[in-house]
């Protein structure tokens, strides 16, 4: 996962300039503010993010036009650091030069590090990384075993059992982010972002599950890159992990939901469509809210905090964000068929028909990167 903190924006800043100095001085390449340009005056982002949940020491994403760097790095020498820098700028040069077609560390890429003067060093820059997982991640897993075990609960055909799962997998929640957040004052909050939900277009799906998730205390954006479009997943790294399962989850059991509608009511086409998964995510919305309410009014000051910080998160992820309003026809009898389906929802892990690899998923095992 990209992780985000006060001192990790300042590192970011710290890898942005040594970037724009090895480009100017070492390739001989002019740099702009966020950008540099090749010798045929072509420009590319800039684009530097941190990140902790792989066993690589850095990348170069070409989908992205992004180079990542371990968390880890902040705590090397400066000398280490600049090696490794320089490492992922000669993949992402190859790139430019001669496209996806070639391995990571091909000929051209030994060539190119040969011609900048980058020796061995650079060529095979890599730190070992620990594998022994933390105190803190054994904790994580514990809370998102617990969390799901209650939205299972959640799923009881007894009402007053589902509403006392909902409430308490919240309250969980809550509790670990006012922990987590005590424990980590010297810095500010870390958060942490995860792409998911790779698609071709933003649609009224993907809108409908970006705001149940945000019911589990995250902040959703919608990015596209390219031909692509991304549900980007931004909050505690629990909260995230357990969005990111929701996400799966719910990906299968709407169309499940829009079947059935289908078949009960008639209705038809995409307005239709759209406006039921519009109308899904109203009315699970709505019951989550009402269910808060009525709880204990202890969750009201956590939830003010929570709402804060997450804004405070945007700022630092997304620091020129801009919002999007759409207009599109609707359709009330979908919308209120989805309102009412959504009144009826519960995350069932049961649904998922990946059930193997959403498991995997929630408990953070997540595939990294070539460096």
């Amino acid at each position: 996962m990209i992780v985000y903190s006060k001192k990790i924006v300042s590192f970011v800043n710290e890898i942005k300039q040594t970037v724009k100095h090895v480009l100017t001085r070492e390739v001989g390449l002019q740099t702009g503010k966020d950008y540099f340009c090749d010798r045929w005056l072509q420009s590319y982002p800039i684009n530097i993010v941190i990140y902790n949940d792989a066993n690589q020491i850095g990348y170069f994403d070409p989908t992205f036009y992004e180079l990542g760097f371990h968390e880890c790095l902040m705590r090397v020498s400066r000398e280490q650091l600049h090696n490794v820098i320089r490492h992922e700028l000669a993949h992402y040069i190859t790139f430019i030069n001669h496209g996806m077609v070639l391995p990571p560390h091909s000929e051209e890429f030994k060539d190119l590090c040969t011609r900048m003067g980058w020796g061995e060093e650079v060529q095979r820059a890599a730190i070992t990384l620990e594998r022994k997982g933390t105190d803190a991640q054994v904790e994580e897993s514990s809370v998102l075993r617990k969390v799901k075990k209650l939205l299972a609960l959640a799923t009881s055909s007894n009402i007053h059992e589902a509403e006392q799962a909902m409430i308490k997998s919240q309250q969980l929640l809550l509790n670990h982010h006012m922990e987590a957040t005590s424990i980590d004052e010297g810095d500010g909050e870390k958060v942490v972002l995860k792409r998911i939900m790779k698609q071709k277009r933003k649609d009224a799906k993907t809108c409908a599950i970006g705001n149940i998730l945000m019911t589990f205390f995250v902040s959703v954006v919608y990015n596209r890159v390219g031909d692509f479009t991304y549900l980007e997943i931004l909050g505690d790294s629990v909260n995230v992990s357990i969005a990111e399962y929701v996400a799966i989850v719910l990906d299968h059991q709407l169309d499940i939901l829009w079947d059935q509608a289908q078949k009960s009511a008639h209705v038809r086409g995409r307005v239709a469509k759209n406006s039921f998964f519009f109308g899904v995510a109203r009315g699970y919305c709505d019951k989550v809210r009402a269910l808060k309410q009525a709880s204990a009014t202890d969750m009201t000051h956590a939830l003010m905090i929570i709402e804060k910080k997450l804004d405070d998160a945007r700022a630092m992820a997304y620091p020129r964000l801009r919002s999007s309003k759409s207009s599109s026809l609707y359709c009330e009898e979908a919308s209120l068929l989805g309102h009412k389906a959504g009144k009826q929802l519960n995350v069932n892990p049961a649904i998922n028909k990946t059930s193997e690899r959403s498991e995997k998923l929630f408990l953070g095992f997540h595939h990294g990167r070539e460096s």
